[in-house]
């Protein structure tokens, strides 16, 4: 009889810790899924309504007379016939461009005349005078002035 309690017991206590094992696994796996796969609630700025932030609405424009120059070739017979705009940081850095025309264009002869032709046909070559010429306007009216340089004509002859 002593035999026949101690198997029972024993079949208890492997039936308890059976049960608290498959418990203990579940939880774990309940855990894990939670920690892993649910989605997290976005951060509270991505749940307010989209609103339009001030750098992103456009600055005022100033739309510069053409310009022609003759293009760092050999041969010298190769010019550059370009329009361009400029945006602007805000309405006082517009005025102070309009007030300086003389320096911002003879800035962006010294660039333009710089290039090669093969600098300015490739849409590198584009990008990287729409940036330099960015940046020394930048330096002629001040950090941050000049937010964009967008060519309205291009034609390389």
């Amino acid at each position: 009889m002593a035999e026949e309690k101690e198997k029972k017991g024993g079949k208890g206590k492997l039936l308890i810790f059976l049960i608290l094992g498959l418990v203990l696994v579940a939880g774990a796996g309940v855990a894990a899924y939670f920690l892993l796969f649910a989605k997290k609630a976005p951060p509270p700025e991505e749940t307010k309504p989209a609103v339009p932030k001030e750098e992103n609405k456009p600055g005022p424009f100033l739309q510069l007379n053409p310009f022609v120059v003759n293009l760092a070739d050999p041969t010298g017979r190769r010019y550059l016939r370009v329009k361009i705009a400029l945006e602007l940081k805000d309405d006082q850095a517009l005025t102070e461009a309009n007030d300086r025309i003389p320096q911002i264009n003879d800035t962006i002869i010294m660039v333009l005349s710089s290039k090669t032709v093969e600098e300015v046909l490739a849409p590198e070559g584009k990008a990287e005078l729409r940036f330099e010429i960015m940046n020394k306007l930048n330096q002629l009216l001040g950090p941050g002035k000049v937010r964009g340089v967008y060519f309205t004509q291009f034609v390389v002859q």
